[in-house]
């Protein structure tokens, strides 16, 4: 504590994420009526809400009493949406939920937030695959937990079953996997889930203690070329799912989620409890009028084609440039070798000579790399490829070699 301030908040709050500061930038420039750049830097879909979440909404307004759509809901939100969700992920995934293990958050941040906050105790250890949505440190730091950065398998990003083992330990709580992966486009093949489960429960058993797996899930319709993602609590009985149909929907705005807690993990019941009471002292109660909203439009398909369209534009005109580009099966991300080591000074350079809006490593453990952000207008992923050619050329091509796909800064941060 200093001058009266908690320096972990002012760290938060002064230092922002790199995402979060490149963004702003750009809102900036829009404010002073410049147009002539290129934001490649916040998940923020381009991709309008579909046509029925707009006439949900109508009706919503409509049919329901002020009180039910703009009053307080319940802590855990309405039973109704509740059931919804739990139908769904029963028709989709067999998942034998029911409303009474679901909890309605604020977004995706609020459900990972509260779960983090109900399971853990202050010194003990959340363990990530790196590189990974540099939030959840933040997260995890919160609750004076520390965030232990495992590497994952060169050029796949799959998950490193080895790496993970040596890093748990006695003060181990929980592993975040996030499939299909922010930023790398990743999607975690059965084989590792099933084997990072056996892992969990062996350990678990090992230690005396419960080792709980959290499932963040915003991407896991947006997959592509036919392919599915996993269904994590499949493979390990002691997963909470956290998810929100900010990218699905591209409802990013409206902070609507879930948090479902299954009766497979161990005392189920005090973990949903206790995350409700973490959502209480956060106050990441869930948006009344959307959970509304959700409940008619739960089972809408997320706009898959449109992603992968863009996706395969900005990764052949990046290619066929001579960027080195890592091939997302997910998610919406392109994950970029930068053409120089330092990416913090290439991330600079590429705003300031071509108005290139890209998001360096270093926020997600890793250096040498940045990453796109193709939610966007289909013409500015067109209009900006010779400007990405500019840049390419300037530098002469690559001026590194990496021995591989990236350069881990791994530490173990308190």
């Amino acid at each position: 504590m200093a001058d009266g301030v908690d320096s972990r908040m002012y760290d938060f709050g002064a230092g922002k994420s790199a995402i979060r500061t490149v963004f702003e930038q750009t809102c900036e420039l829009r404010q002073q009526g410049v147009h002539d750049f290129w934001d490649f830097s916040i998940g923020n879909p381009d991709v309008p809400a579909p046509p029925e979440v707009d006439d949900a909404i109508r009706e919503v307004l409509a049919e329901l009493d002020p009180i039910d759509v703009h009053g307080y809901p319940p802590n855990n939100g309405w039973l109704t949406t509740r059931q919804a969700v739990a139908a769904n992920l029963n028709r989709r995934f067999g998942a034998r939920a029911r409303a009474s293990e679901i909890a309605m958050t604020g977004g995706c941040a609020g459900a990972i937030t509260a779960t983090i906050a109900a399971v853990t105790s202050a010194g003990e250890d959340v363990i990530v695959p790196v590189p990974y949505f540099a939030e959840y440190r933040m997260y995890i730091q919160a609750w004076n937990c520390r965030c232990v950065e495992v590497p994952t398998l060169p050029r796949t990003f799959q998950l490193d079953l080895d790496a993970i083992e040596r890093a748990i330990g006695p003060t181990t709580r929980m592993v975040i996997v996030n499939t299909p992966n922010n930023p790398t486009g990743a999607i975690y093949t059965d084989e590792s889930l099933r084997e990072l489960g056996a892992l969990l429960r062996r350990k678990s058993r090992e230690l005396g203690q419960t080792i709980y797996l959290l499932s963040d899930e915003p991407y896991r319709e947006i997959v592509y070329d036919g392919r599915q993602s996993s269904w994590v609590a499949d493979h390990y009985e002691n997963t909470i799912v956290c998810y929100s149909w900010s990218k699905s929907l591209s409802l990013a705005g409206e902070r609507v989620g879930y948090v479902w807690v299954p009766s497979t993990v161990r005392h189920a019941r005090r973990v949903y409890d206790a995350i409700l009471g973490a959502q209480r002292v956060v106050n990441s109660i869930c948006n009344g009028l959307f959970c509304r909203v959700i409940e008619r439009c739960v089972d809408l398909p997320a706009p898959v084609a449109a992603y992968e369209r863009k996706r395969d534009a900005l990764y052949a005109g990046l290619t066929r440039i001579g960027y080195d580009v890592v091939h997302p099966d997910g998610a919406f991300y392109l994950w970029v070798r930068a053409l120089e080591r330092d990416d913090d000074a290439f991330q600079e350079r590429a705003a300031n000579e071509e108005r290139l809006f890209v998001v360096g490593s270093e926020d997600f453990a890793a250096r040498g790399y940045f990453r796109l952000s193709y939610c966007v207008s289909d013409d500015a992923i067109e209009k900006s490829l010779p400007a990405f050619e500019r840049l390419f050329r300037s530098y002469g091509g690559y001026q590194w070699q990496a021995d591989e796909p990236m350069l881990p800064r791994l530490r173990c941060a308190s």
